[in-house]
């Protein structure tokens, strides 16, 4: 009996534990057609909350264009990530070296390039990078849908710059999809910036939809523009 007990024990360990990973994808299409997908492998802590996420992006015959890692456990807005594109071997990122956040790039044979900047920075406005928007929004809709915009400064590790955008509380539909978008705070400069769009959907308190610039370059090393649709 102590054997069975024990081994009921390690079962439902084992169960609870598996219950705290994640997989899900994403479709990447520009102009309609099929560039990429996001295969995302996510793993969860004790108390729900999203730990760490590995992120595969592939073209449309199955090869990996690149891999992006994340650690979300000191930041979900803006988590320590690094991306390497496996065409180029360049990486790219951001990391947390004391009271100093680093945005680092490295092209292939190359000695790195960094800037540093405060972690604290301006209070009032909310440090994004990587995949931050996906995990930060759960349980915050309603005092965004309520404040209506939320100033955003917004990483770019690649070019290592940041951008000063807003957050935009759209519309809620009946079935509870949220939609917002995220615009360049300088007006001058908005006219020629993109901006972002997606649908987070309060069922399952995720992202589902996502319109604008992707961090996967084509294969000429030119930005895309791109609408992804996520599957969970």
């Amino acid at each position: 009996m102590k054997i069975l007990t024990v081994l009921a024990v390690l079962f439902i360990f084992q169960s609870a534990f598996a219950e705290r990973h994640d997989l899900f994808t994403g479709e990447a299409k520009e102009n309609g057609k099929l560039v990429y997908t996001e295969n995302h492998d996510v793993t969860f802590n004790d108390d729900g909350g999203v730990s760490t996420a590995q992120t595969t992006y592939t073209d449309p015959d199955g090869k990996v264009l690149g891999i992006l890692k994340s650690d979300f456990r000191k930041s979900l807005s803006m988590p320590e990530h690094i991306f390497k594109d496996e065409r180029t071997k360049g990486i790219y990122g951001i990391r947390r070296e004391g009271d100093k956040v680093v945005l680092f790039n490295q092209d292939s044979g190359k000695k790195e390039e960094n800037k540093e900047l405060a972690s604290e920075g301006d209070k009032d406005r909310l440090q994004v990078g990587c995949q931050g928007f996906n995990y930060y929004l759960k349980g915050k809709i309603d005092g965004l849908k309520e404040a209506k915009t939320q100033p955003v400064l917004f990483m770019v590790p690649g070019e290592l710059s940041t951008y000063k955008f807003v957050l935009y509380f759209e519309k809620e539909s009946s079935d509870q999809i949220v939609d917002f978008k995220v615009k360049i705070e300088n007006w001058i400069l908005r006219i020629f910036a993109p901006q972002l769009e997606f649908k987070y959907d309060r069922k399952i308190d995720r992202i589902v939809w996502y319109k604008g610039i992707s961090n996967i370059k084509n294969d000429k090393g030119k930005t895309m523009n791109v609408t992804i649709d996520y599957k969970y």
